[in-house]
């Protein structure tokens, strides 16, 4: 049996709204397994500074040294700065959500009126016309033949009026949904506004007091002291590092041997490729051109000895100090990949990046980390944002050529 036009339309209408449906449901779930991914990322955030909040609270209570506290500071503005930036990607994305809903939603009304002018026409011309018209146009038929015709098209006219009611409830229930996906998103939108200015203002506070910190320790010469000999051993400790990620990699490489050889080889089998000469490599090849690691202000510190114009005493650096303002941009020197984000008492939040050639660079005294552990990077990507030593706003730049520390003044471009 051939199934009737007005059948297949309903169908079609149905299916139209159920293929909404589980279009709208799979977009839901999709987006709710971002949301929650993101969610559980962001209450990480919040559960890590209220941590440190409360850190600094109880140091205050015990009169714990400035400099435990400072580190608390410096930790928990970074993570703030976390939350802020994680927050403010969260309202440009549902910017564009909500664009995108409201014109759909647009779309879809203006739809729905057309479909509601067309329907009117059909039922005016249906009263006016009257049932006493349709008789008589049945009656007046020249032939059986044309009785059927007639009478088949005004039924597919009755049919047709239906449908068109029965399309304009479910495009009424297709704005409603659309409607309640805006609703939602427009409130997320305004939590996240909300949460970001609470965030901002927390921020400017922590960031006010870390200064007042710094102040202190700058006037007190046993802070200061004690600062700059954790300096000393932050220095050594990302020595042991990058010792330790080279040892990574040679264990890595020695298992991949092993892998390709049948039977698999002992440890001691293992022999190291023939190392390529610094000046082959494809950093060596840009000594003296490698971009600046940030700012455009002076070194303040000098890789290897540097004398201390405060307490005169001789220090010595495995890199240099770049004078920065406070949030400057961190770029990359070369591609490579982080190998390493970590806090270090006397250098702040840090950087270690990976390159090839078995290089590393180092970029501490960070008050903002925008690069994720594991993450490719490539030269003059920004990175991070610069921080504040001791002695002041600045970025800390390390070159390391496996083991061997370098001067990052003999690689760097000339300016």
């Amino acid at each position: 049996m051939q199934a009737r036009p007005g059948i297949i339309f309903s169908i079609v209408c149905f299916l139209a709204l159920q293929q909404l449906l589980v279009s709208v449901d799979a977009s839901a779930q999709k987006r709710s397994g971002g949301v929650k991914s993101r969610e559980a990322e962001l209450k990480s955030l919040r559960e890590e500074i209220k941590k440190f909040e409360k850190q600094i609270q109880e140091n205050r209570k015990r009169e714990q040294s400035t400099i435990q506290r400072l580190d608390d500071f410096d930790r928990q503005t970074l993570l703030i700065r976390s939350l802020v930036n994680k927050l403010t990607e969260d309202i440009a994305q549902n910017q564009k959500e909500i664009a995108v809903a409201q014109l759909n939603l647009s779309v879809a009304e203006n739809e729905l009126k057309q479909l509601k002018r067309e329907y009117a026409r059909t039922i005016v011309n249906m009263y006016r016309r009257g049932r006493t018209h349709d008789t008589e146009l049945l009656f007046s038929s020249g032939s059986v033949n044309e009785l059927f015709i007639r009478s088949k098209y005004l039924k597919a006219y009755s049919e047709r009026a239906r449908l068109d009611a029965e399309e304009i409830r479910l495009r009424k229930e297709k704005i409603a949904l659309q409607k309640t996906l805006l609703e939602q998103k427009l409130n997320e939108q305004q939590q996240n506004i909300r949460e970001k200015r609470s965030e901002e203002q927390n921020l400017q506070r922590r960031v006010q007091e870390h200064q007042q910190l710094l102040v202190k320790v700058r006037q007190d010469r046993q802070s200061y002291e004690t600062q700059l000999r954790r300096k000393q051993e932050a220095a050594k400790r990302v020595e042991r590092i990058i010792a330790d990620l080279i040892e990574r990699e040679r264990r890595r490489m020695e298992s991949e041997s092993r892998k390709k050889t049948p039977g698999g080889k002992k440890g001691s089998d293992y022999k190291e490729l023939p190392s390529v000469p610094i000046a082959n490599t494809a950093i060596g090849k840009l000594k003296g051109r490698l971009p600046w690691p940030g700012g455009t202000g002076a070194v303040v510190e000098f890789f290897g000895e540097n004398v201390n114009p405060t307490l005169g005493t001789v220090t010595i650096s495995p890199g240099i100090d770049i004078a920065a303002p406070l949030g400057s941009t961190v770029k990359a020197v070369a591609d490579g990949t982080v190998k390493m984000q970590e806090f270090i008492p006397g250098y702040g939040s840090l950087i270690i990046v990976e390159h090839a050639g078995g290089f590393f660079t180092v970029y501490a005294h960070l008050s903002q980390i925008n690069a994720r552990k594991g993450q490719q990077v490539t030269a003059g990507q920004s990175i991070a944002r610069s921080g504040e030593g001791i002695s002041g706003p600045r970025l800390h730049f390390e070159l390391w050529y496996k083991r061997q520390k370098l001067d990052p003044l003999q690689w760097l471009a000339k300016r």
